[in-house]
C-alpha cells in the first residue's frame, strides 16, 4: 500500500511538471545611439554715420591810430587779435558677420531592467 501510494505520488508529480510550461523571467532591454544635431547660421549687415562741425571765431580790436591815444592813459597796447576755428568729424563705418555653427553630439544606450534612464548597461 506504501509502494502503491509512492507510485501514484510520483506519477503526479511528474504530471504536474510535464504540463507546467516552460518560462522565464525577461526584462525589458532598450538599445540605442541616440543623436542631436543643431545648426544655427546668423547674418548681420550693419552701417553707421556720423558728422560733426565746429565753427568758433573770435576778434579782439583795440584802436590803433593816433587820434584815439588821446582819451587812455596808456593808448593802444595791443594789436587787434583775431582767431578762427573750424573743426569738422566724419565717420563712416559698414560691418558685416556672418556666423555659422554645427554642433552634433550622440552616445551608445543600453538599457536593462526597468529602469527609465539610459545607461550603459549598469543599471
Amino acid at each position: 500500500m506504501v509502494r502503491k501510494l509512492l507510485s501514484i505520488v510520483m506519477l503526479s508529480l511528474v504530471i504536474g511538471i510535464l504540463t507546467v510550461p516552460a518560462a522565464a523571467s525577461l526584462v525589458p532591454m532598450s538599445w540605442g545611439f541616440p543623436q542631436m544635431v543643431q545648426d544655427h547660421t546668423i547674418t548681420v549687415f550693419e552701417k553707421d554715420f556720423a558728422l560733426a562741425t565746429d565753427d568758433e571765431a573770435a576778434a579782439v580790436s583795440f584802436p590803433t591810430t593816433a587820434s584815439d591815444l588821446c582819451g587812455t592813459a596808456f593808448g593802444s597796447a595791443f594789436p587787434t587779435i583775431t582767431q578762427t576755428a573750424v573743426q569738422s568729424q566724419t565717420l563712416s563705418s559698414v560691418k558685416f558677420m556672418n556666423e555659422n555653427q554645427h554642433f552634433a553630439f550622440a552616445y551608445p544606450f543600453l538599457s536593462i531592467g526597468g529602469s527609465p534612464l539610459p545607461a550603459m548597461g549598469f543599471l
